[in-house]
Order: C-alpha cells, then sequence, then structure tokens
C-alpha cells in the first residue's frame, strides 16, 4: 500500500510517495504536479489523491508519461521545467526572479488555458501580453517576454518547436520611468534627519554618491583608504526568497565592470565612517563571543557584527520619512536620482556622471536623466537672453 504527501519545492507541489518493498525498506519516489504553490492546494490535494488510488491498483503512474513528445506539454510546465534546467547558469537572485514570475503567473495563465508547447504561437502570446497590461506595467510586461523568449529559444534549439514564436509576438513598448528627487534643500534636511540613527550611512552614500543599496551593504573597509581618502565600490550583497525563504548573496563584483568605481571620501562620510569604526570595535569588545566576527571587513553592521539586509535598508527608510512633516515621499532608489540630479544641477557633465554612478554605457544616463536636460536648456536660455539683452542696451 502507498502513502503519500505534498511537499513545496521551487514554487510547486510536488507528490511524495511511500511504499516498503519485499524486504519491509521503506521507498520514497517523487513526482511533480506542475501546479504552482499559489492557489493551487485543493488541485494540488486532489491529484496527490487520484495518484495514490492508481497506485494502490499496481498502475505506473511514474512512466505513464514516458512516450508521450516531449513538444505535448503543457507549455506552463515546459517554463516550470525549463528555468530548472538554466539553474545552475544564473544569478541565485536572477533564478528567484525567474521562479517567482513563471510558477506565479506565466504557467498558471497557459495552464489554465490548457495551450500546449506544440500550439504556442505569436498571436496567443500577445493575448497573454494583452491580458497582463491590464494588471502590470509595460516594463514588467517586457520582462515576461524575456522568459518566455529565453524559454522559446532553448526549445527552438531543440527541434520541440520551428522557431522562436515570441519573436513573432509584438513585445510591448518600455514606459520611461522619471524617479522622484530631492533638491539640495531637502537632501540637507534629511541628512540632519536621519543623524544618529541606523538608516544614516545608507542614506548619506545614496545621497552623497548615488551609491545602488546593493553596493551599500557591500562596502569594506579593506576598500577604504583613509590616506588618500577614496573609497572604491567593488562587492555588493542582495536578497533573495527561494521556496518562502530568505537567502542573502553576497558578491565579489559589482553590477557592471564600470560599476566599480574608486570615489573621494568627503568629509561628512569620513566623520561617519570613523564613529561607525569605534562603534564596531566597541561591541565587539562588550559582546566577546555573540559578536560574529565573519563580517569584520564590512562596514555597515548591526551591534552583534550581522550584515545589514536590503529589506532593512528600504522598509527603514520608508519609515523614517513617514515621520517626517514636511519632506515628500520617496523610494530609497530615488536618493540615487537625487544625487544625479543635483550634480547636473550644477553643470557636471552626463560622462562624469556616468562614471560618479557607474553605468556601464552613456545612454543609460542620459536615457534615466534625459528629463534633467530640461533645466540646463533653461540655463542656457537665461544666459543667452542676458547676453543678447545687454548688447541690445549698447545700441
Amino acid at each position: 500500500m502507498y502513502s503519500g504527501r505534498l511537499q513545496e519545492k521551487n514554487g510547486v507541489f510536488q507528490m511524495v510517495f511511500y511504499c516498503k518493498d519485499k524486504d519491509n525498506k521503506k521507498i520514497e519516489k517523487w513526482k511533480s504536479t506542475k501546479l504552482p504553490v499559489r492557489g493551487n492546494r485543493r488541485k494540488a490535494e486532489q491529484l496527490l489523491a487520484e495518484y495514490l488510488e492508481k497506485l494502490n491498483k499496481n498502475v505506473d503512474i511514474f512512466n505513464e508519461n514516458k512516450n508521450n513528445s516531449e513538444d505535448d506539454v503543457l507549455f506552463g510546465d515546459y517554463m516550470i521545467d525549463w528555468v530548472e534546467t538554466i539553474k545552475n547558469t544564473i544569478e541565485p537572485t536572477t533564478y528567484a526572479g525567474y521562479i517567482r514570475t513563471i510558477n506565479g503567473t506565466i504557467a498558471p495563465y497557459f495552464n489554465n488555458k490548457g495551450i500546449r508547447l506544440k500550439n504556442i504561437n505569436g498571436r496567443i502570446i500577445d493575448e497573454f501580453y494583452n491580458e497582463m497590461l491590464k494588471k502590470v506595467s509595460a516594463n514588467t510586461v517586457i520582462h515576461f517576454h524575456a522568459y518566455i523568449r529565453k524559454a522559446l529559444q532553448d526549445a527552438f534549439k531543440n527541434d520541440l518547436i520551428p522557431c522562436n514564436y515570441a519573436d513573432k509576438a509584438h513585445r510591448p513598448k518600455k514606459t520611461q520611468y522619471i524617479g522622484n528627487y530631492y533638491n539640495s534643500d531637502e537632501l540637507l534636511e534629511l541628512f540632519d534627519f536621519v543623524k544618529g540613527k541606523r538608516i544614516e550611512f545608507a542614506v548619506l552614500m545614496a545621497g552623497y554618491y548615488g551609491l545602488r543599496r546593493g553596493e551599500i551593504l557591500g562596502l569594506k573597509w579593506s576598500n577604504v583608504d583613509f590616506t588618500y581618502n577614496t573609497i572604491t565600490i567593488r562587492h555588493t550583497i542582495s536578497e533573495c526568497s527561494i521556496n518562502g525563504k530568505e537567502y542573502i548573496y553576497a558578491k565579489d563584483r559589482a553590477k557592471t565592470k564600470k560599476s566599480i568605481r574608486t570615489l573621494p571620501i568627503i568629509p561628512p562620510v569620513k566623520e561617519l565612517l570613523n564613529k561607525m569604526k569605534e562603534r564596531n570595535e566597541f561591541y565587539k569588545e562588550q559582546l566577546g563571543n555573540r559578536y560574529n566576527t565573519e563580517n569584520d571587513d564590512y562596514i555597515y553592521k548591526d551591534e552583534y557584527g550581522r550584515i545589514v539586509r536590503p529589506d532593512f535598508v528600504s522598509q527603514t527608510f520608508n519609515n523614517e520619512l513617514k515621520k517626517h512633516p514636511t519632506l515628500p515621499h520617496i523610494r530609497f532608489h530615488d536618493l540615487r536620482h537625487s544625487c544625479a540630479a543635483l550634480l547636473r544641477h550644477e553643470g557636471v557633465p552626463m560622462e562624469d556622471i556616468q562614471k560618479w554612478l557607474g553605468h556601464s554605457q552613456i545612454s543609460t544616463t542620459e536615457s534615466i536623466y534625459a528629463h534633467f536636460e530640461n533645466e540646463m536648456h533653461q540655463k542656457s536660455a537665461e544666459k543667452l537672453y542676458r547676453a543678447l539683452s545687454v548688447k541690445d542696451s549698447k545700441k
């Protein structure tokens, strides 16, 4: 007799079956339901019951699809299986994003419609995009398109489909996000407001240097040169959720090659760094073996020597802004935009802003911060007007 249970793995319900062999030893066998965990527990339980009934009637459920053509699978199932095949070739954070999107959105949509890999085409994919555009932004649908296209490209290479049908679909046009940002007075007000709080370091590094959240958390003492007053950005910390568990990933590399950069330490930051160094040494001495010495080289830690988590930064920043009576609400990442806006306002060329922010291409900087050019054009107009006004007055 077989017994069984459901097990969540990679965001999908798996069926685990148990029985005993002739020597009374326990045997365990697994079979995927191909059902994403979200919203499908009842279906998975029904499927488990059906398969248990078959097994106990001596039906071999583990080889029942052996003779089926690979291209006859449901498209959503193909996507779920595909992401597992590329798991070891992508970053863990990228993998987490894939399974969240595929298991939570893409697979349920196509499977609920009974669409199979062999029947997929550009029109069907377009229908999916149009339906999603009613719920999410065009930029999010562009991510869906990227995942589907990569999966279908592998299906095409493996001769499961005659072409990559994602290329026949209409990829939505990207909408340019214009982030909010603080002016110099607002930034100074923010710096003063967070002074002495745990979020202060993150705010100063984002406001003064435009560092990304992961870059701030990955800063190390070994990359700080107090003699020449420089700090090098070359390490990042990221966080992702896989199967409901949160993971922290440290990487000894930045987002791109040009994200690795060395910047001068300005006086307010140097003063804070010295305070943080003293603070870390104080807690290390006071807590003894309760202090985590594995993270000694990291700058941004809590009193127990633990690395500050990415979510702490975003949530704490949001909570602190709610307490401020006048500052408009922005995202933490908008401090990076604020830094860029201030640099451009002061006449810093786009090429220098690109290097300061660590963009790989100048086109990225120009695209994101093109709206700042209106302010520069206004300054040019004022200078031109003054110059011509002076000449006109001399007539």
